[in-house]
């Protein structure tokens, strides 16, 4: 080890211990200082505590001195605040870097990027090495661009993969196509999972499928969740499942902020209930 390295690494202990008692800014100064001797993860360490005090700029310029040091993280995050401030150009590069090194997620945003320019070619193929690398995100998305040039089979296969890392999103879109295939005890599980991992829609679909067998209580059940988590089809279902039931003043809270939220069924229906007491 040369005395650079060696000087690089004395100052990043010194920082590690800092930080441990709490002097931020002490633990900054020594991390900044093995950084100017090439260490990348004392560079990063700048990035994380410069995010941590809310300084984006700051957090940008450390994370692209440590991606210059080979910091894959570093170099995927880099992509990401470039994108938030709209150097699409930048965040294509520094995403470009991260999956040339192996990074999953750089390769799933990689192709985000690549497709919202119009490259699909481009962004099928980042996406595939996102999906072999086991990324969740990427396997779904590569489902959304197979399915729109028909190749239905391999959309659903990555739909499969997607789901079974654990995508909320798949879960619930397999949920459909199990339910179009009319196998409904399937298309429940697939969307209870798709809730359980917090995701609206599969909420919604759950209870649409629980209304649709008679299971009132259970559809309430998920819509009002779903309707918590914000979606306006769930509260206008909500709100007409309740005034079925007699309960117009729940009804009539239910489909308001589904109009709030944009829904014009909601709208419509509220003005034919009965005036308010």
């Amino acid at each position: 080890m040369d005395a650079m390295h060696r000087d690089g690494a004395a100052w990043s202990a010194l920082g590690r211990q800092l930080e441990q008692d709490d002097d931020a800014t002490g633990a900054e100064a020594a991390y900044r200082k093995a950084a100017e001797a090439g260490d990348a993860a004392a560079a990063f360490a700048v990035a994380t505590l410069r995010h941590r005090a809310g300084d984006a700029a700051g957090t940008e310029a450390a994370c692209e001195q440590a991606a210059n040091l080979g910091h894959v993280v570093a170099t995927f995050n880099l992509g990401v605040y470039r994108a938030a401030r709209g150097d699409l150009a930048g965040a294509e590069e520094a995403y470009g870097r991260a999956d040339a090194a192996g990074s999953a997620d750089a390769a799933c945003n990689l192709g985000m990027v690549l497709q919202d320019k119009g490259d699909i070619a481009g962004a099928e193929a980042a996406y595939r090495r996102a999906d072999d690398r086991g990324d969740a995100d990427g396997a779904s998305n590569l489902a959304l661009l197979l399915k729109v040039r028909g190749d239905l089979d391999g959309a659903r296969a990555a739909l499969e993969r997607a789901d079974a890392r654990g995508s909320a999103s798949a879960a619930d879109r397999i949920g459909s196509l199990l339910q179009d295939d009319g196998d409904f005890s399937g298309a429940e599980e697939a969307f209870r999972r798709a809730a359980s991992r917090g995701d609206s829609f599969g909420h919604l679909n759950l209870g649409l499928l629980l209304l649709g067998r008679g299971d009132d209580g259970g559809a309430e059940q998920a819509f009002r969740v779903a309707d918590e988590l914000g979606l306006a089809a769930a509260a206008h279902n909500l709100g007409i499942l309740r005034y079925a039931r007699g309960d117009i003043d729940g009804a009539r809270a239910a489909l308001t902020r589904a109009a709030k939220r944009g829904n014009e069924d909601s709208a419509e229906a509220l003005s034919l209930l009965p005036p308010g007491a």
